[in-house]
């Protein structure tokens, strides 16, 4: 279950949320290679400890 709030560029956190949703995205993807990227070359999955000592 998730929440939706839908919030205008004129908002006065926009630029925040905006910022740290591009983090967020950028954070998801980065991770998401590394660990495809383990599996695909062999190494088996990664544990939330190993990606957290990345």
């Amino acid at each position: 279950m998730a929440e939706r709030h839908i919030i205008k560029k004129g908002h006065r956190f926009w630029a925040e949320i905006d910022n740290l949703s591009w983090q967020s995205k950028n954070l998801y993807n980065s991770a998401n290679y590394l660990i495809r990227q383990n599996f695909i070359y062999g190494h088996g999955y990664l544990t939330y400890n190993q990606m957290a000592s990345l």
